[in-house]
């Protein structure tokens, strides 16, 4: 039982340290897409905007399934908004790449 609860923390402790890493690397792209003034020709920007969102839901329910133990169902839905945000960004990259920017 203590091993699956450490197991557990750690896959918490891993959503929460990616998903705000990628907050920061998603307010980068819709920064340098502003810079560039390319933010009206395309959705990216758009896309990117929701996916900062999936990320800030995934490290706020995975510091709250750190915070309390009575809350570790909640690592579940951190787990869904941090995959959700990767398919994002991933769509997201495509298009950028696949657009000719």
């Amino acid at each position: 039982m203590i091993q699956n609860f450490k197991k557990d923390q750690d896959i918490a402790e891993h959503i929460f340290i990616g998903s705000t890493t990628m907050i920061g690397v998603s307010v980068t792209i819709i920064s340098l897409f502003k810079i560039m003034n390319v933010s009206n020709k395309t959705l990216v920007d758009e896309m990117v905007s929701i996916d900062t969102l999936f990320f800030i839901l995934s490290c706020f329910l995975s510091y709250l399934s750190l915070r309390n133990e009575k809350l570790k169902r909640i690592e579940i839905y951190a787990d869904i908004c941090f995959f959700i945000g990767l398919i994002i960004l991933i769509f997201a990259g495509f298009l950028i790449v696949f657009s000719g920017y």
